[in-house]
């Protein structure tokens, strides 16, 4: 008897660009992982996907094609009591870098940034110590020295995170940073090399939610550029003490106008 055998065609290529490797999916998803953090690529049914956990085999929150709920409850049962507690963690406020004094001061090889001899993109030792140590992956990033900056750090927070364990990426999350007003409450100068818009109190002054649609697109597109996947806003209170020093972080008093502007 006559045994064919078919061999799936191939549908994905990869290119690389420093460390960074892009995995094209012909008509699936697009995946990227770093070079330097023994990722392989795992090909089933002719599509590519990240072994994430490094065990040599698809599991189900590696693959793509599945949906969501699927794919978590497979990475919750694989997780420890301490992988899913970090998890429920944040990170305190990072300067990118951190500065060598003050309540956000970080050290390099034991050293202040500006004798460590570190780049700016490198990892702080209390970084990499919450990262692997305990498995934090929530982490909240105030100022950037510059966008090319903030590429190079969030590319080494993402190929520490996908070196170990089962390869959960950081969330990377900011307070709002396009505001006029740079060094605004919480904000810790993190204006600087982005769009500047009014504050939230401006935004709802137009009365157009479509300007704050607009907006939100934008800033979007710039946080995401900046290796940022999580927003901590809009703020959306009601402005009803006058006392209270976050009122400009509001958009007013009026309910229904604030709903509006939030929901853009």
């Amino acid at each position: 008897m006559l045994q064919t055998t078919l061999v799936q065609a191939q549908k994905w290529s990869e290119t690389t660009n420093g460390t960074i490797t892009t995995v094209t999916n012909k008509g699936g998803q697009t995946l990227g992982y770093s070079t330097t953090s023994g990722i392989k690529i795992i090909s089933k049914d002719g599509f590519a996907f990240k072994d994430l956990n490094k065990n040599g085999k698809l599991d189900k929150y590696e693959d793509w094609r599945l949906p969501v709920d699927v794919r978590a409850k497979d990475l919750a049962v694989q997780m420890t009591v301490e992988q899913i507690a970090g998890l429920m963690l944040y990170s305190r406020h990072q300067p990118i870098p951190n500065p060598p004094k003050g309540v956000f001061a970080g050290t390099y090889n034991g050293k202040p940034f500006p004798e460590s001899g570190a780049s700016a993109g490198d990892l702080t030792d209390q970084q990499k110590d919450f990262l692997t140590k305990d498995n934090l992956r929530h982490v909240l990033v105030t100022s950037l020295q510059s966008p090319e900056v903030a590429v190079q750090w969030n590319n080494n927070v993402q190929a520490l995170t996908e070196s170990i364990g089962l390869g959960i990426p950081a969330n990377n999350s900011s307070d709002p940073r396009h505001g006029t007003v740079a060094n605004a409450e919480f904000n810790a100068g993190a204006g600087g090399a982005i769009s500047m818009w009014p504050g939230s109190l401006g935004l709802a002054a137009t009365f157009d939610p479509a300007v704050v649609k607009n907006f939100g697109h934008i800033a979007a597109m710039e946080y995401r550029a900046l290796g940022i996947a999580t927003a901590l806003s809009p703020q959306v209170d009601m402005a009803s003490e006058p006392r209270w020093n976050r009122v400009s972080g509001t958009f007013g008093e009026n309910p229904k106008l604030a709903a509006d502007m939030a929901r853009a």
